[in-house]
């Protein structure tokens, strides 16, 4: 692979470029990496229980919000259905009461003659 980039662009890749280049990678330390297995990364268990916990509370906190305004909106158009369908009745009630009458008049109009 070396040798045909070489051929294509002699000027610029040469073996000592390349040599130079590969040199530059840092040994590993192995006292570092022994350090670093040692440490924990991430959080500790108590640390993630708090943070599930905080979880739940904010999420029952806004779910105890939303059904208690669900049920107080759910309240007022039951109030409001009952409130229409009394008016109704009385409506109705009214409406009959006048068809009644009208009705007792005509009767007594035809026996009157």
């Amino acid at each position: 692979m070396w040798s045909s980039l070489s051929r294509c662009a002699p000027k610029i890749i040469s073996r000592r470029t390349i040599r130079s280049f590969s040199k530059e990678i840092a040994p590993i330390d192995q006292a570092a990496t022994s350090q670093a297995a040692a440490t924990p990364k991430g959080s500790t268990f108590s640390q993630r229980l708090g943070a599930f916990m905080a979880g739940v509370a904010l999420t029952a906190t806004f779910g105890y919000v939303t059904l208690r305004r669900d049920i107080f909106e759910a309240a007022e158009g039951v109030e409001s259905n009952i409130q229409s369908l009394h008016n109704d009745i009385i409506l109705s009630g009214q409406t009959l009461s006048a068809k009644v009458a009208d009705l007792e008049a005509r009767i007594a109009k035809l026996e009157g003659k």
